[in-house]
C-alpha cells in the first residue's frame, strides 16, 4: 500500500535551520544533537532544498524548528508544497519540532486511518489539502499556548511575583550549566581541544553566549 509508514532504526536524520531561526539564535540544533548524536546539518538555502534531496535516503527524516517558520522561508508556498510531496513519494519524513500536527507521517497516518486511496493524480492534492487543515489546528494550538502563556505572567504579576531576572545576578540555569560544562570539556583553554571558533561551531550557540560562559567559568562566580 502506497502510504504504509516503514520505520527503520538505521534511519538518518537531518536538521534544516530556517534563517528566522538563524536570526534568533535557536538551539534547537544542539539540542538535538545531544538526543541523536548522528544528526547532521543540512546547510542549504531553503530554494536549495529540493536539489540536495537525492542525497537523502528513503526512511530518512528532515527535522525542522517549526512549521511556519519553514513556510515563510521558501520563496512562496507552491514551492514549499512542491518539497513537501517530493519527501512524501520519496519515503523521507519531515518532521517539525514545534508543530507535529504538520508532521509528514501524521498525514500519511490520517490517510491511513481515513481508508483515502486518492487516484495518482490527485495525490498532491489531497496532501496539500490535508496538510492546510493540520496547519490551521497548529496554528490555533500555537495561539492557545501563547495567549495561556500571556494570561499566566499577568495573572503572576498581580500577584506580586517577580517576572524576569534580576539585573547583575547570576542563576544556575539548567541549560546554562549543561552548555558550561561542555566548554569546559570541549575547549582548549581548560580540559579539551578546540578553539573558541571551532567550539562555538560545535556548540551552536552566540559567540557573545559562549564568552559570558567562558568568563563566568574562569571567575567561578558563586550561582545564586
Amino acid at each position: 500500500m502506497i502510504y504504509k509508514i516503514e520505520y527503520n532504526r538505521a534511519m538518518k536524520r537531518y536538521y534544516f535551520k530556517t534563517s528566522e531561526e538563524e536570526k534568533k539564535n535557536g538551539k534547537t540544533m544542539p539540542n538535538l544533537f545531544e538526543l541523536y548524536h548522528d544528526i547532521r546539518l543540512v546547510s542549504v538555502k531553503s530554494d536549495e532544498l529540493m536539489e540536495y534531496l537525492p542525497r537523502i535516503e528513503g526512511r530518512s527524516t528532515i527535522y525542522f524548528c517549526d512549521y511556519f517558520m519553514t513556510l515563510k522561508d521558501f520563496r512562496n508556498e507552491e514551492d514549499f508544497f512542491d518539497f513537501y510531496v517530493e519527501c512524501f513519494f520519496r519515503n523521507i519524513d519531515i518532521y517539525f519540532i514545534n508543530t507535529p500536527e504538520c508532521n509528514l507521517s501524521f498525514v500519511k497516518k490520517l490517510f491511513e486511518a481515513m481508508d483515502v486511496k486518492p487516484p495518482e493524480r490527485r495525490i498532491k492534492e489531497y496532501i496539500i489539502r490535508c496538510l492546510k487543515c493540520c496547519a490551521e489546528q497548529a496554528r490555533f494550538s500555537k495561539e492557545m499556548s501563547s495567549n495561556l502563556k500571556r494570561a499566566a505572567l499577568m495573572a503572576a504579576k498581580k500577584n506580586g511575583s517577580q517576572i524576569g531576572g534580576v539585573k547583575g545576578a547570576v542563576y544556575n540555569i539548567p541549560k546554562a550549566e549543561d552548555m558550561k560544562k561542555q566548554i569546559m570539556q570541549y575547549s582548549k583553554s581548560f580540559d579539551g581541544t578546540y578553539s573558541d571558533i571551532e567550539l562555538i561551531k560545535k556548540l551552536d550557540i552566540p559567540r557573545a553566549t559562549y564568552y559570558k560562559y567562558k568568563k563566568e567559568i574562569k571567575d567561578k562566580k558563586p550561582t545564586k
